[in-house]
């Protein structure tokens, strides 16, 4: 499913340049719940970017379900993550004029698709059937990650990136959030999460560290 071979990025230059992925080499198979854990700084959030195509290596090859993702156009690109990738964030990222609903369907939206039967399900799957209509104001932290959870979900993606989905939440919508990805993850998505929670390690069926931009199996 993924396939980093050598990849170095870092970001300014000279002796002061923090390098965020160095010599990265790392293989996902199809069907894998890794989570990585790491500090604050440490490489993980450039690391699912790298792997989700939304930044460029400095050097070294990304294969993401067969696609040598350097060979893609920027069109290709968005077109690969529409079709195979879904992003989690770690902070809510709904459109604030949009409805819970419709920012749930807005990646189907966008390929000229929708379908508001399957939207309003997954809202339901997520436990917040009854606020399809609510705006991001309306709607707590945990329940914006939720939508959001709900969206990346939306067009069956083969790959799910999850860049800290628990961080800031309360224990229990921890908890509902992980137990989601489980699921996810059972039907059939590759599940890739960043934590700075160790305790999360349980969820996947592998765990990984990262530290100045090196990743090493725990």
């Amino acid at each position: 499913m993924v396939r980093l071979e050598r990849v170095r990025k870092s970001y300014g230059r000279g002796p002061d340049a923090i390098r965020a992925a160095d010599e990265v080499t790392l293989a996902v198979r199809p069907g894998e719940f890794v989570v990585i854990t790491g500090p604050s700084g440490s490489g993980k959030t450039t690391l699912l970017n790298l792997i989700g195509g939304m930044t460029r290596p400095d050097a070294g090859t990304i294969l993401v379900a067969g696609h040598d993702l350097a060979s893609l156009s920027d069109a290709a690109l968005s077109l690969l993550r529409g079709q195979s990738i879904g992003f989690v964030f770690q902070f809510s990222s709904m459109l604030p004029t949009l409805t819970a609903l419709e920012n749930t369907r807005l990646p189907l939206m966008l390929q000229g698709l929708d379908d508001e039967t399957a939207g309003r399900a997954l809202l339901d799957k997520v436990g917040l059937g009854g606020r399809e209509h609510a705006y991001a104001h309306e709607l707590s932290a945990g329940q914006q990650r939720r939508v959001g959870l709900a969206r990346a979900l939306d067009a069956g993606p083969k790959l799910l990136l999850c860049d800290e989905p628990t961080g800031d939440l309360d224990p229990e919508t921890e908890a509902a959030i992980m137990d989601l990805l489980v699921a996810a993850n059972h039907n059939g998505a590759t599940v890739v999460m960043t934590t700075h929670n160790q305790g999360l390690r349980a969820y996947g069926s592998r765990a990984l560290n990262i530290s100045m931009g090196r990743v090493q199996d725990v």
